[in-house]
């Protein structure tokens, strides 16, 4: 699908958005999005619980952790056995894919929290859970492009305590740029983006293109996965007695397509 820019004001703009990928097949690929579904399973479990955030951090309870969790569309294993022994949840940081949703719902203002306090909706969230499916991905999705620190996804001080200015708007630019449904090789895109933004690893290291590579894969691909944004593909490749899946290439889907051009829209 070709590539179309929006004139006018951003009001002008997003309504020919919506007129152009409001359509049942987007639609649907949204009210089926797991990520999108969780988001509304952790607001109606805030809702219709008292939730009091943890003393230190304000987090969930882990009696709370494990209770929304479970009714996530792909429930994570939250405790880990290593042989003979469990390793039992501790936080509610451990599990990336809830507070992963915390981070945005926060950020988004769709809840209220803080250490002691009990959870509550805003009436922003409210809003949220009557918005249409579409509508609510492509929000979340902005939210984590613009006002959500990337480096949440990839907390290691060898990255700093900020990305390369621009970086977040060059992913942008290279994404839109490539064509719906090709294979992308990952490593090819990566080395691209690296060399653009001036991306870099402030440790002493000799495994600093590895990590790099490793940031990109948390911070764009994965996410973006999981927005819908992205298909990923994976090889096998050995390590040890066994083996490892490696990412190798991913490719935009038409869903992607429409929530890259949404975030387009908002940058203007």
């Amino acid at each position: 699908m070709r590539r179309r820019g929006y004139a006018g004001s951003a009001r002008a703009r997003f309504a020919r958005w919506i007129e152009e990928y409001c359509h049942p097949d987007m639609i649907q690929r949204a009210v089926e999005l797991p990520l999108r579904r969780d988001m509304v399973t952790l607001l109606q479990y805030v809702r219709e619980n008292k939730i009091v955030g943890t003393q230190s951090t304000g987090n969930l309870p882990l009696k709370a952790v494990r209770a929304v969790t479970q009714q996530f569309v792909n429930p994570p294993e939250l405790d880990q056995w290593i042989g003979d022994r469990v390793y039992r949840l501790r936080s509610e940081a451990d599990v990336w894919s809830l507070y992963f949703l915390h981070i945005l719902a926060e950020v988004a203002g769709l809840v209220a929290t803080a250490p002691g306090r009990r959870w509550r909706v805003t009436a922003y969230g409210e809003s949220f859970l009557s918005m249409d499916p579409l509508l609510q991905v492509s929000f979340l999705l902005t939210v984590w492009w613009y006002r959500v620190n990337w480096l949440v996804a990839y907390p290691f001080e060898g990255m700093g305590e900020s990305l390369p200015r621009g970086f977040q708007q060059a992913v942008l630019a290279r994404l839109r740029g490539l064509p719906v449904g090709e294979r992308i090789e990952f490593e090819e895109f990566a080395n691209g983006l690296i060399r653009e933004t001036g991306l870099t690893w402030r440790a002493q290291t000799d495994s600093v293109q590895m990590l790099l590579h490793g940031s990109i894969q948390q911070m764009v691909i994965h996410i973006l996965a999981n927005f819908g944004v992205l298909e990923r593909e994976y090889q096998e490749v050995p390590l040890g007695r066994g083996t490892i899946s490696r990412l190798v290439a991913f490719a935009v889907t038409p869903f992607g397509e429409a929530l890259l051009e949404a975030v387009g829209v908002v940058a203007g």
